[in-house]
């Protein structure tokens, strides 16, 4: 619903007068978290989303000219803040999905490998994408896994690996893109529940 805010407390505000200030925050601040509820965030990120939203507001107060309402303008900013954290948050995600990439599965000691031994030298967080992405693959369905494991673990081709299953190379090759975009997605769910749990 358009709302108006007196052209005092504007111009006020963006010379940095405190009343006007306060009284600005008062009006925009329960508005702002209205809107933030249409978004897919967490509790906390909505907070943080209205501090920093009246923060843009504040700073670029002095830029509203009036050209649209300003509800329109403040919902405008709320948006951009919400969408640039929306991205960051997908960016961040990708980059935990790609840095436990699905290239590097033929350095991850299989499930039934002894990883302990292998992994002593390992750093912490090496060792804990590792058991990410065997836990990822335990959840894989038996003939996805095996592919994978043949393909990645010990480095047989296509063809070689269509011969020890008694299957034809296409087959393979099939198997072998579901799996990995079975992956993807498992290891996707598993960087929100990290991103969850470290909130």
């Amino acid at each position: 619903m358009a709302f108006s805010i007196d052209k005092a407390i504007l111009q006020g505000a963006s010379r940095g007068e405190s009343a006007a200030l306060t009284k600005l925050v008062a009006a925009l601040e329960p508005r702002i978290e209205r809107q933030l509820l249409r978004y897919p965030l967490s509790e906390e990120d909505r907070r943080d989303l209205a501090q920093s939203t009246l923060v843009q507001i504040i700073r670029r107060v002095g830029s509203f000219r009036g050209d649209a309402t300003f509800s329109t303008w403040l919902f405008r900013v709320t948006a951009n803040e919400a969408l640039m954290m929306m991205r960051s948050q997908r960016r961040h995600r990708a980059r935990l999905v790609d840095g436990i990439a699905l290239e590097d599965l033929a350095n991850v000691p299989s499930a039934n490998e002894d990883a302990a031994g292998e992994g002593a030298d390992a750093t912490a967080a090496q060792s804990e994408r590792d058991a990410i992405v065997r836990n990822a693959l335990e959840e894989l369905p038996a003939d996805y896994r095996d592919v994978v494991s043949l393909h990645y673990h010990q480095d047989l081709g296509l063809q070689e690996i269509a011969s020890r299953l008694a299957t034809t190379e296409s087959a393979v090759r099939s198997r072998l893109h579901r799996a990995r975009s079975r992956l993807r997605t498992i290891l996707e769910r598993a960087a929100v529940h990290e991103e969850e749990a470290a909130a």
